[in-house]
């Protein structure tokens, strides 16, 4: 559990630098590593849904970050995540809710090509994660999905100039 834990804070810490991140490919690069390392996280935490998901969507987001995302790839990613989603849910409707976000998420990640409508939808998709972290409670990563999505509002309000 402690490992878990601390591999968890280490993709905190590049959901925060997505978050505070101007450049397409370094945003969905930093969501990459973030997702690959809470796919290794979730070994420690026993979560098979939360390692198939956590490393699709580490695929999906380093084929973003490379400008390799068809519609296809969303097609794929949005079934693969919602049928997996579906098949090893074990929290009834709020189980539901990481599925619907995921799925939300990449289909915004499809059509979203510029850093403010990518921030958005990292918003939205942080604020439904921390709604989530609520309702399970763990809120460790409701403070870290908050204080992420408000970074990102924060990144699109301070504008072009500086930062990465």
């Amino acid at each position: 559990m402690l490992i878990g834990n601390i591999i968890s804070f280490a993709g905190a810490c590049f959901t925060l630098l997505s978050a505070w991140s101007r450049d397409r490919k370094r945003i969905y690069l930093y969501q990459a590593a973030q997702c690959l390392l809470l796919a290794i996280a979730n070994i420690f935490f026993a979560s098979v849904s939360g390692v198939t998901t956590c490393a699709l969507c580490a695929v999906r987001n380093g084929l973003l970050a490379y400008d390799r995302f068809t519609a296809r790839h969303c097609a794929v990613f949005v079934v693969a995540v919602a049928a997996l989603g579906l098949w090893v849910n074990n929290r009834g409707p709020v189980g539901l809710l990481p599925v619907v976000t995921t799925v939300i998420y990449t289909v915004g990640c499809f059509y979203a090509r510029r850093s403010v409508p990518i921030k958005l939808n990292m918003i939205v998709n942080l604020v439904l994660w921390t709604a989530y972290d609520l309702l399970v409670g763990d809120f460790v990563s409701a403070a870290v999905d908050s204080v992420s999505a408000v970074t990102a509002l924060v990144s699109i309000v301070r504008g072009p100039q500086g930062g990465t």
